[in-house]
Parts: structure tokens; C-alpha cells; sequence
């Protein structure tokens, strides 16, 4: 059955909420570029096994942290954009750190993790559990409730965040009803452009583009695996969701798209254990520059946010 097509006044309205949804993205961003000119570097370590920031080590870090982020997310039965929203706070904290080691590094994702359940979920998560999963013996309760005060101390928390699913839902919708896509399409281009979105967190060169950027890469290339598997006139639907993003005002996002499907390409067998770092392209020895340089997040927080739980 096919989804209907948008009148034009339906249409009038659907442009004018993803314009809102463009000027509070911008509005992220002018608050982002205030944050990193006056982040002061919170990070102090006594560990003596200290590594760059900028270090391959760091990537693999970073990497095991996303997978470990899903994982608990969906035990925890939360959103799974929660875990773009716990990357983005690691992001930005670790991003202003001129060095860190694997413990920090792990307290830091605990603490970003807790935060992002406790503001934008359900708050189901007890620091215990928490404790309970660290490999770091030496990691306390008190040792996160103390790095969550530190980041919501130095980081800004006064913009709400939109994530690439947010956009990826209203493109994909509003695809859907300005063509004739069956209901059976719409679902197929929909699960495919979440798994891109949600495979993008693990890659630090998307984790600074816009959301909205990334999620208009990820609906591009959803578009072009399933062109290759539909009928002709369904092809004819998703050539016009095509016509529809680069109409848009997003520039160029053929890198983008490139990007996401080198990512998805390089997915490791799940009986693997290691991490899947994805290099820039044309600069396979030099891993990607650790720093913060996506959007802020939700509502304005507190210290009273760590201490309820």
C-alpha cells in the first residue's frame, strides 16, 4: 500500500518544521564554537602510563566504548540514540584533554554514559550497576559522581541536541509521502538509514559533521544499496527521494556517503573481538585528530541531577 502524498499545504507546514529543525541545529553549533573558545582543560592524571589523545590507542578505546555503549542501552531497554548522546559528551570532554590513559578514559565514558541515561532516558541506571561492569577495580562510585560534576562544570548544556535518527526519521517520512513508496519501502529505507546513522558513532570523522549532514549521507547510500534490490518502480521512488536531498542545502555528500559505506564495509565478524578503526582516506597511517567537534546536548543540568538516583 502506498503511503499518501503530502497536499500542498501539508507540505508548506512539513518545510517550515524542518527549517526549525535546521535553525536549532545552528544554534548548536554557534554554541558549540562558544564552548570550545573557552573550555578549560579539566583533565588531571596521576596515572604515569599516559598516552596522546591523538594515539591509535585512543581510537581503539573509543571504539570498544560505542559497542559497549549499545550493548548496555539495549540490556538497560533504552533508545538507542542514547549512545550517540553519551559519545557526544565523551567527545567534547576528551576533546579539550591533551593526554589520558585507559583509566580516565574509562571513568570518562561511565560518567558521559550515566549522564545521557539519566537526562535523556529513562534514568534506569544505577551507578552500582555501573561500578559493577568496570574493569578497573579501582573505579568507585564517588570517582564517577566526581566526573560527572567535572563535565557538566565544563562543558554547555543549554542546547537541545538533535540526533541523525531525528533527521533520518523526517527525511525518510517525508520521502515517503512525496512519492508513491509502499509502506514495505518506507520500512525498508527507514531500517537501513538507522543502521548507517547508528554504524556512524564509532567513526571519529563523523562524529564531526552535523547530524544533519550524516543522516542525509546515510539516506543517500540506504537509497543506493536498495535501488540495486527493488523493482523499476520502485527505483523511480527512490530516484526521487535522491532528487530530493541534493536539492536540499546540504552541498556536496557524496564524501559522506563514501565514508558511511567504507564503514559499513569494514563491520568485523561478530565472532571477532577486535575493533574495526576506520582511517581517513589517503591517510591510512595517521589516525584521526581526538577532538570535539560535535553538538551539545539536552536541557540544562545540575549537580542534583548525579545525586538522585
Amino acid at each position: 500500500m502506498a503511503i499518501p502524498i503530502l497536499g500542498s499545504q501539508e507540505y508548506a507546514a512539513t518545510m517550515r518544521m524542518f527549517q526549525q529543525m535546521i535553525e536549532m541545529e545552528n544554534r548548536t553549533c554557534e554554541a558549540l564554537a562558544k564552548e570550545q573558545a573557552t573550555i578549560r582543560n579539566p583533565c588531571n592524571s596521576n596515572d604515569d602510563t599516559v598516552v596522546s589523545s591523538s594515539s591509535s590507542v585512543i581510537n581503539s578505546w573509543r571504539e570498544r566504548v560505542v559497542q559497549w555503549f549499545y550493548d548496555l542501552i539495549d540490556h538497560l531497554g533504552e533508545n538507542r540514540e542514547l549512545t550517540f548522546i553519551a559519545m557526544n559528551v565523551l567527545d567534547r570532554y576528551t576533546g579539550c584533554c591533551s593526554s589520558s590513559n585507559e583509566r580516565l578514559y574509562e571513568l570518562q565514558a561511565m560518567s558521559a554514559l550515566f549522564l545521557a541515561v539519566r537526562i535523556g532516558g529513562t534514568g534506569n541506571l544505577a551507578l552500582s550497576q555501573l561500578v559493577s561492569m568496570s574493569r578497573q577495580p579501582s573505579i568507585q562510585e564517588k570517582d564517577i559522581m566526581a566526573m560527572g560534576k567535572l563535565m557538566i562544570a565544563s562543558l554547555m548544556w543549554d542546547q537541545r541536541l538533535l540526533t541523525p535518527a531525528d533527521f533520518v526519521r523526517f527525511f525518510v517520512d517525508e520521502m515517503a509521502r512525496s512519492t508513491s513508496m509502499t509502506q514495505e519501502l518506507h520500512g525498508a529505507l527507514m531500517d537501513s538509514s538507522m543502521y548507517l546513522v547508528e554504524l556512524a558513532v564509532f567513526d571519529l570523522s563523523l562524529a564531526r559533521k552535523r547530524p544533519s549532514n550524516v543522516a542525509a549521507a546515510a539516506v543517500m547510500a540506504a537509497t543506493t544499496r536498495l535501488q540495486a534490490c527493488h523493482h523499476p518502480e520502485a527505483k523511480a521512488d527512490l530516484a526521487s527521494s535522491v532528487r530530493y536531498l541534493t536539492s536540499s542545502k546540504f552541498g556536496d555528500l557524496s564524501p559522506l556517503q563514501r565514508r558511511l559505506e567504507l564503514l559499513s564495509r569494514q563491520v568485523p565478524d561478530e565472532t571477532s573481538d577486535r575493533p574495526h578503526i576506520i582511517l581517513d582516506e589517503h591517510e591510512e597511517d595517521k589516525a584521526s585528530v581526538y577532538s570535539s567537534t560535535v553538538l551539545p546536548l539536552l536541557p540544562m543540568v545540575s549537580d542534583s541531577d548525579l545525586t538522585t538516583l
